[in-house]
């Protein structure tokens, strides 16, 4: 008989990667072939910290677990994710990795932050940690992957020179805070930035620069910018933003996030309108068009044909649905909706009656007295479906209807993910259909409502029903496990508390989380 004994050695690494730290530490100890195969894979992602800021993360080495730098020297190879949280001994930034992936410094230390409200001198902190910063990336040139996060330190201009001149493949940058300070490493940072292909800009904090309306970044495909409720002098200006936008005419994803009043609306809606990014086909946009409807109707009639759409606090309305829906309909594949933006449970459900090629769907809300048993979902390449499934206070048929519900749920057989999670910021006072009462009146999550119609969805992997008011017990829980073979993930009231249900998921690998997600 076959066993996990004679799995072939080069099969075993890429196991391995699936692995949690644990398991991995399980397989070194059965024998020396296992602990030839296994080992590098304990050593793919290693996370260092100072003494000041204990990491609790899953999956990787911690800086408790590594006694000997000089050992961790000789595992070099192997680590493919560095980071780095605070300030830990300088040794750790004097290490080279010749395959390194991806590199991540955060500094969230409370030291710092103490000696900052006392008023102390850090410039002798801030010089220390910048040279380290600077040796770190100089040391690493096979880095593709640079994630930065409230560094207190701001990166130095050679800090940034070296990413732009010596690193061989520089491909995704997420930044947070500040970046440059000073105008020499705001312009090391945008040269920087032209050999990126994914630029995440979240509330950045970067000196302004004349340099940076000369540039050209052909390489960017992805391009995401966060700005905070309030914009500080030295934060990313709007300026600013619109030039960085202007100059990616490669662009396939745009997102824009942060107060309307703040965003260069006009200019880009005219970009839009002279297709000055005739690749672009996913647009994010969170709460830049709140309050705006008209605004965001002539956006919408500009757009071209996308394969994805995220909107939140986006007034939308009647007339802008019209338009999303004879304009972008027949070419979706990922729709967001959120919070805010005026959507309900009709446009919801006209949506999945109408959107042929759709895979990803998320709303706020659906309530079960607009559905139509004769009207079928015709969504049927859906993977992930999250929206919650109301009553109407009202409602006096609800058997009925959540067996209708049930009924058109069964036949989207493709679903992966299924959250009929009610969510805290999901549905509320933004939207026009909320009433309290009926937040309360969710759809039944029991097999006599109707549940056991969903036996078709034998692909499923992750379900949710967190903060949905309902109680579903063990015999729901056996149901599940017996149809939904591929089930990893359960969320909410299900049977938590009866040990039979949670010893089976448990047996099974199902993880389970009870209540809120």
């Amino acid at each position: 008989m076959t066993g996990i004994l004679d799995l072939p050695e080069e099969i075993r690494p890429l196991i391995g990667q699936f692995l949690n730290t644990r398991a991995i530490a399980a397989c070194l100890l059965v024998n020396h072939s296992f602990h030839k195969s296994f080992e590098p894979a304990l050593w793919q992602k290693i996370v260092v910290g100072s003494r000041y800021s204990p990491v609790v993360l899953k999956n990787h080495l911690t800086l408790a677990d590594i006694a000997d730098i000089a050992f961790l020297r000789t595992k070099a190879l192997n680590v493919h994710d560095y980071v780095i949280h605070d300030n830990p001994k300088s040794e750790f930034y004097k290490l080279s990795f010749p395959n390194l992936r991806r590199l991540q410094l955060t500094d969230n230390s409370k030291e710092v932050a103490d000696r900052e409200s006392r008023n102390l001198s850090l410039s002798g902190y801030y010089v220390y940690q910048e040279l380290h910063q600077t040796q770190l990336v100089q040391l690493n040139p096979t880095v593709s992957t640079l994630v930065i996060t409230s560094l207190p330190a701001t990166p130095s201009a050679e800090f940034w020179t070296a990413i732009h001149s010596k690193w061989l493949n520089p491909r995704v940058l997420h930044a947070t805070g500040p970046v440059a300070s000073t105008e020499e490493a705001s312009n090391a940072f945008w040269k920087a930035c032209t050999r990126f292909a994914h630029l995440s800009l979240i509330s950045i904090n970067v000196a302004p620069t004349p340099l940076l309306s000369t540039l050209a970044f052909p390489h960017i495909r992805y391009l995401k910018i966060k700005t905070a409720s309030k914009i500080a002098t030295r934060w990313f200006q709007p300026k600013d933003q619109l030039i960085l936008m202007m100059a990616c005419q490669q662009l396939r994803h745009l997102t824009l996030a942060g107060p309307s009043s703040f965003q260069p609306l006009a200019a880009f809606q005219r970009a839009i309108e002279l297709n000055h990014w005739p690749d672009l086909n996913s647009l994010e946009l969170d709460r830049v068009y709140i309050n705006l409807g008209e605004n965001l109707l002539e956006l919408l009639r500009a757009l071209p044909a996308l394969t994805a759409l995220h909107l939140e606090y986006c007034q939308l309305t009647d007339n802008g649905f019209q338009q999303l829906k004879e304009r972008q309909f027949g070419s979706l594949r990922t729709l967001k909706i959120l919070a805010g933006c005026g959507f309900t449970s009709k446009m919801a459900l006209e949506v999945l009656t109408s959107c042929v090629n759709l895979e990803v769907f998320q709303s706020t809300h659906i309530y079960t007295q607009d559905l139509d048993p004769d009207t079928p979902w015709v969504c049927k390449r859906l993977r992930s479906l999250t929206i919650c499934v109301l009553h109407r206070e009202s409602t006096s048929n609800r058997t009925t209807l959540e067996y209708q519900m049930y009924a058109q749920l069964a036949q989207l057989t493709n679903l992966v993910r299924l959250d009929l999670s009610q969510r805290p910021m999901g549905y509320t006072l933004y939207d026009p259909e909320f009433h309290l009462m009926s937040a309360l009146n969710t759809l039944d999550i029991r097999l006599k409502a109707g549940l056991g119609q969903l036996s078709t969805l034998s692909k499923l992997k992750f379900f949710s029903c967190a903060n949905s008011f309902q109680l579903s017990g063990e015999i729901e829980v056996m149901w599940m496990l017996e149809h939904w073979k591929d089930l990893k993930t359960v969320i909410g009231r299900l049977g938590g508390e009866t040990p039979a249900a949670r010893n089976a998921m448990s047996d099974r690998g199902v993880r389970y989380q009870y209540g809120g997600s």
